[in-house]
């Protein structure tokens, strides 16, 4: 087993320059002890701002904007992101605990230079970031398109589609337009034949075998694998339905999959968790089989971090499927952080709804109190999000109508807008809720969002008249269904009027 810790729990220090052309008055940091994915529903990690100050000739940083902070201590390993304005720096890369890092990041050059005790394992992993950007800049992009012609339909596309086609190759790249699952998986074949343990940068990573010892060189290979692995998958996504129709194709990718050497592999990465699981979440499809079969051959910690992939990401999706789909996977499930997840989960669901920290347009807090004995639909909404306004139109409107006078239904939105002003302004527009309807706003990642993680929008809730969470899910759903779970948890007999309308 390969041991990953060095001096664990300790922190260490973290000095960015910035060159001036780019730089502003603070860097945006975001750190994680455990990451499987960046999303806020799976592992969010922790958000930190460092501010900056002028640098100086006696320090070898006149004309750059220097910033410092700390390395958040780790038992084994942590990863982080490092932003300024809308650019981001550093995306995921590994740190370990005690290490210290000089980084700066120079406009004019446009280059990352590395300094401190550390410096090379941090070269190492922007080296292996830009192998992987120079990939994707000189791979023909693709697109997939049942309406192929739709993006040449006007004289200047064509124009422009037809000067590509004669541009050359060795230089140029050209769209690839893709109309049908079969064309799909003639380009992730294409891919799958050509990548696999023999690309570009494990020749860096093998560069570094004299300078860095072997636990360092094992994560950034992880990452490697991950990153290769995420893309072929990618790709076989496109081509789903060939594959489910085709055994052949998908002994194929399988047999690809297998020469990443994951049923003994080590050290995990959020890559190989998120690959992994959408390529068993097809091989699970295509064969008919349960998902936990295709993931259970792993070794942890891979496996138990494709399972916490796997239900974070999806729990509010399943419904009254997740109690029994933690069950099943409790078992393969060794590190705490994820049982605490999982059993964290379950408590929601099974526990009284709790309407913390929601304001009401006034500025009072909701009283509880106000939900008791009906039966709550919570829409949750946020400025900006065209599928809200979308949501409101094509759902909310009718139904905030359809119960408008009810003393079992309350309709409820919230919004989790940064500050309250903007939800005022978007109320006000009539895009995003209804005034027959109860509206109300939590501060962004406080309250009811934070402990139901509610960070998708737009996502709905059912509350029953007892209080217990009976829905909470970020798919689209139908009037009519919506209609029968409300009306079902309600009093059914006064729904049953002959002039009750059925549609909102």
């Amino acid at each position: 087993m390969i041991d990953t810790t060095d001096s664990a729990g300790q922190g260490g220090a973290l000095y960015i320059e910035v060159s001036n052309e780019m730089a502003s008055d603070s860097l945006s940091l975001r750190f994680w002890d455990h990451l499987v994915s960046g999303r806020m529903n799976v592992t969010p990690g922790v958000a930190a701002k460092a501010a900056g100050t002028e640098g100086n000739m006696f320090e070898g940083s006149r004309n750059f904007r220097v910033f410092e902070a700390a390395f958040p201590p780790v038992a084994r390993r942590g990863f982080f992101d490092l932003s300024m304005g809308g650019s981001r720096l550093v995306r995921q890369w590994i740190y370990l605990p005690g290490d210290s890092l000089r980084l700066r990041v120079d406009h004019s050059s446009g280059t990352f230079l590395f300094g401190g005790p550390d410096a090379a394992f941090y070269r190492l992993q922007d080296e292996v970031d830009r192998i992987f950007k120079e990939e994707r800049f000189n791979t023909d992009p693709v697109l997939f398109s049942a309406d192929r012609e739709f993006y040449r339909s006007d004289s200047i596309t064509e124009s422009l589609w037809n000067r590509s086609r004669t541009r050359p190759e060795n230089l140029y790249v050209r769209m690839q337009l893709i109309g049908d699952a079969e064309e799909a998986w003639t380009e992730t074949l294409r891919y799958i034949s050509s990548h696999g343990l023999d690309h570009p940068a494990f020749t860096i990573l093998h560069r570094h075998r004299d300078v860095l010892p072997a636990p360092r060189l094992a994560l950034v290979e992880a990452a490697i694998k991950g990153q290769i692995l995420y893309n072929g998958i990618q790709k076989s996504e496109l081509a789903w339905h060939a594959i489910k129709q085709d055994p052949a194709k998908l002994a194929k990718l399988r047999d690809w999959v297998d020469t990443f050497g994951l049923a003994t592999q080590e050290i995990s990465h959020p890559l190989l968790a998120q690959g992994f699981y959408h390529f068993a979440l097809m091989e699970s499809h295509a064969r008919q089989i349960p998902i936990e079969q295709v993931y259970a051959p792993l070794p942890n910690p891979l496996r138990e971090e494709v399972i916490a992939f796997y239900i974070l990401d999806n729990f509010n999706r399943m419904e009254d499927r997740l109690p029994e789909v933690i069950a099943q996977n409790l078992p393969l499930v060794e590190s705490d952080w994820i049982k605490r997840r999982f059993y964290g989960l379950l408590a929601n669901a099974a526990g009284t709804f709790s309407a913390e920290g929601i304001y009401l347009p006034d500025g009072s807090k909701l009283d509880p109190a106000s939900l008791q004995g009906k039966t709550v639909l919570i829409h949750y909404w946020i400025s900006g999000c065209v599928f809200c306004v979308e949501e409101h139109r094509r759902l909310m409107a009718g139904l905030s109508e359809r119960y408008s006078d009810s003393d079992q239904i309350l309709i409820l939105t919230v919004n989790g807008d940064a500050n309250a002003e903007n939800w005022r302004r978007s109320l006000a527009s009539g895009k995003y809720a209804s005034e027959s309807s109860l509206n109300a706003w939590v501060p962004r990642g406080t309250g009811v969002l934070k402990t139901y993680s509610i960070n998708s929008y737009p996502q709905k809730m059912i509350v029953s008249k007892e209080g217990k969470i009976l829905l909470q899910s970020i798919l689209l759903m139908e009037p009519e269904d919506l209609i029968r779970r409300l009306e079902q948890d309600a009093d059914p007999m006064t729904f049953l009027s002959p002039t009750k309308p059925t549609q909102p």
